[in-house]
C-alpha cells in the first residue's frame, strides 16, 4: 500500500473524540451534592469514555466476521447503543435539571393540555411511568408516527428504545440516581426530582420542535 493510500486508510480509523459536558448544578432537591458529583463526573463520564473507545474500536474489526452468534464487532455494535443511548440521556436528563421555572411554560403547558388533559394528569402519568423498571428512564417525548407526544418506559437503554421520537423531558431511574440520598425509596427521590425540573430547558426543546414542524410542512 502506498504511503498516500494508507493516510487515506488511517484517517477513517480515526473518530471524533466526544468530549463529557460539564454541568455545574447546585441546590437540587432529589440529590445531593456527592451523589451529583458521582453522577456527573463518575458514570457519566464513563458512558463518553466508553462511547468513544467503542467507537473506536469499531472501525477496526472485520465486518466479515459478524454472524448471529458470537462475534467482536457484534459486541462492540451491541454495546455501541447502550453507550450512545447513554451518555445522551444523561445530557438531556442533566440538562433538563435545574433553573428558576416552577411549572411548565407557554407551548409546553399547551401541548401537555392537548395530549394529557391537563399538567396535573402528565405529573401523575409521567411520575408513574418512572415507577415501572426496574432500571432505566421516563422520558416525554413527540412521535413523529402519530404527531402526538407520549411517555415510554425505556427498560436500561439499549432495550425498549422508540424509534421517530423527539425527547422533551428525561428522568433517570437507575438506582445510582436516588439511592445514595433515598435508599430504595425512589418515589420519594421523584416527587423531589419533579420540583428540581428546568421547565425553560423542556420549552426551549418544544419550541425547537415546534419550528423543525413547521419547516416540514
Amino acid at each position: 500500500m502506498t504511503s498516500e493510500l494508507q493516510k487515506v486508510a488511517d484517517l477513517h480509523l480515526i473518530a471524533k473524540v466526544l468530549e463529557p459536558k460539564e454541568y455545574p448544578l447546585q441546590g437540587l432537591k432529589s440529590m445531593k451534592e456527592k451523589s451529583l458529583t458521582e453522577h456527573t463526573a463518575v458514570l457519566y463520564k464513563g458512558y463518553v469514555d466508553n462511547y468513544n473507545r467503542i467507537v473506536q474500536l469499531i472501525r477496526k474489526t472485520k465486518p466479515k466476521d459478524a454472524n448471529p452468534h458470537y462475534s467482536e464487532i457484534g459486541e462492540l455494535r451491541r454495546r455501541l447503543t447502550w453507550a450512545h443511548n447513554g451518555v445522551f440521556l444523561h445530557q438531556l436528563f442533566f440538562e433538563n435539571l435545574g433553573g428558576d421555572s416552577k411549572a411548565p411554560e407557554y407551548r409546553s403547558s399547551k401541548m401537555i393540555t392537548t395530549d394529557f388533559k391537563n399538567v396535573n394528569r402528565f405529573k401523575k402519568e409521567m411520575l408513574a411511568a418512572a415507577m415501572v423498571p426496574p432500571v432505566g428512564w421516563a422520558v416525554w417525548a413527540w412521535s413523529a408516527l402519530d404527531d402526538q407526544t407520549h411517555i415510554f418506559v425505556l427498560e436500561e437503554h439499549h432495550n425498549s428504545c422508540p424509534i421517530g421520537v423527539v425527547p422533551l423531558l428525561v428522568i433517570d431511574v437507575f438506582e445510582h440516581s436516588y439511592y445514595l440520598d433515598h435508599k430504595s425509596n425512589r418515589e420519594k427521590y421523584l416527587n423531589k426530582l419533579w420540583k428540581d425540573i428546568n421547565w425553560e430547558a423542556v420549552e426551549d426543546r418544544v419550541e425547537l420542535l415546534q419550528r423543525f414542524m413547521k419547516m416540514k410542512k
